[in-house]
């Protein structure tokens, strides 16, 4: 790879990142800071309910989908087939599955209780709607009108969120209500703006039409195994959470999680960006694979850095914004800043198996990590608490990074310079523990030293970045 195809695979990277940064981070860091006044309107074990239904739709909606959306985008951006046809392909089965999911729960709410039925339903069929209209909208490259369709969606959420919980006082059902709205909202504006995805009317030979639904979820039915492995890392601890100790117990733990979700949005942001490059630009092993190393090098110190600052400093800020019966959840913090990371680094090294139509492949790491995850959590969780729960989501998706990189290293080789990798993760894991039981004075020394070694160590990238945001 020469330095002018270098050049543009950077510029393409930074670019497409900046893009989605403009129509999600900004979104992500208000619905976080807004999360906090949750916790004085909300009880611990109201919230605690209402992320175990959230995490009840991220189980339930990729088994309806079957991540055939994964497999319109990787169509639309390798250009397998036209994108009227996989496009419609898509509809016909989300239409057929959705309408077989709402009559399969519908019949077992009969029977068994479940909290919010209709409003659970609504946002378990709308979720894998809005999820593939995005998808699609990546695939026809109209990242603005991606990116706008986040800044609405929060937008309108967020709102709505301040406007019935803190003036309203309406309560936890609220958001339920408000999340279905803001669905609803954001589909109808990407199907007003993008006349290319109203493709309902386009007529396509019908032997044809399920010949191509058939090969796409070929290649997205071995990517559900992976995704439930990823809930079972991601949001499985909720359940045992609510089993072992109880709602409010759940409630806590949900809202030490929006911490890292912050630098998970980053995360995705570049990963979005990374497999968009990745699937379209990098082909040769050979030519590919330094530049993929040297790529990688770079997000791991910037982000290994990071947490390093993050830890102690989000300690501190939770002991001044969030009620009283939340701030325990601040020591749980650290580990699960580790488990965003190794998520990440998972992410990104999954481009492997997308570039090669390897997706079976995925299914092997992720349920290596799930396994270890919800081994630790069953075995500590009496012992540690909310500990395990913790400590189980950086050790799942540590075994996940570990499978994967060992998997792609004949097709998508990434080199990792393993005593500075070791070293970093090291230094950020002794943080994490020791933050444990460091006051809030030590806490702001540990702070602002680990503050200016992240701006030291990725001055450059931020002056980059800072640089081409403002063009933007």
């Amino acid at each position: 790879m020469d330095n002018k195809q270098i050049k543009q695979n950077n510029k393409a990277l930074l670019t497409g990142t900046i893009v989605y940064a403009i129509g999600n981070l900004g979104t992500k860091i208000l619905t976080f800071l807004i999360v906090p006044l949750y916790t004085y309107y909300i009880s611990t074990s109201d919230m605690g309910d209402y992320d175990l239904l959230i995490t009840s739709v991220s189980l339930l909606a990729p088994l309806i989908s079957l991540k055939i959306s994964d497999a319109t985008y990787n169509w639309m951006i390798k250009r397998t087939s036209s994108n009227e046809m996989c496009i419609k392909a898509t509809y016909n089965y989300l239409l057929k599955s959705c309408t077989l999911a709402v009559i399969i729960i519908g019949i077992i709410s009969r029977f068994v209780h479940i909290w919010n039925v209709w409003l659970f339903l609504a946002i378990l069929v709308l979720e894998p709607i809005l999820e593939t209209t995005q998808k699609i909208l990546r695939g026809l490259k109209n990242q603005k009108l991606f990116a706008a369709s986040g800044i609405i969606y929060t937008g309108i959420l967020v709102t709505l969120n301040f406007i019935t919980v803190c003036i309203w006082k309406l309560g936890v059902t609220s958001l339920l209500v408000n999340t279905v709205i803001s669905h609803i909202i954001s589909i109808a504006l990407i199907f007003c703006l993008e006349k290319r995805m109203r493709c309902l009317s386009v007529t396509v030979d019908k032997a044809e039409l399920l010949s191509t639904q058939k090969e796409m979820l070929k290649y997205s039915m071995p990517l559900v195994p992976s995704t439930l492995s990823w809930w079972v890392m991601s949001v499985s601890d909720r359940y045992v959470i609510r089993f072992f100790l109880g709602s409010s117990f759940n409630g806590i733990y949900a809202i030490a999680t929006k911490f890292p979700s912050v630098l998970q949005t980053f995360f995705v942001l570049f990963n979005n960006a990374w497999t968009d490059m990745a699937l379209a630009n990098l082909h040769s092993k050979e030519e590919s694979s330094k530049y993929v190393s040297n790529i990688f090098e770079k997000m791991y110190v910037f982000s290994f850095s990071m947490i390093c600052w993050l830890i102690p400093m989000t300690k501190i800020a939770t002991q001044v914004i969030l009620s009283s019966d939340y701030k325990v959840g601040s020591v749980y913090i650290g580990f699960l800043y580790l488990g965003a990371i190794f998520q990440g680094y998972s992410t990104f090294a999954s481009v492997g198996y997308l570039q090669n139509k390897k997706t079976a492949r995925a299914a092997t790491s992720s349920a290596a990590g799930a396994i270890v995850n919800l081994f630790i959590d069953l075995v500590l969780i009496k012992s540690v608490g909310l500990f395990a729960a913790a400590i189980s989501t950086y050790a799942g998706f540590f075994v996940m990074w570990i499978v994967r990189m060992y998997d792609i290293r004949k097709d998508w080789p990434i080199n990792v310079k393993k005593v500075k990798f070791i070293a970093l993760t090291t230094l950020a894991t002794l943080v994490a523990t020791v933050t444990i039981w460091t006051s809030i004075k030590v806490d702001v020394v540990i702070t602002i030293i680990f503050g200016i070694l992240f701006l030291m160590l990725n001055k450059d990238y931020i002056i980059l970045i800072l640089k081409k945001l403002g063009k933007r």
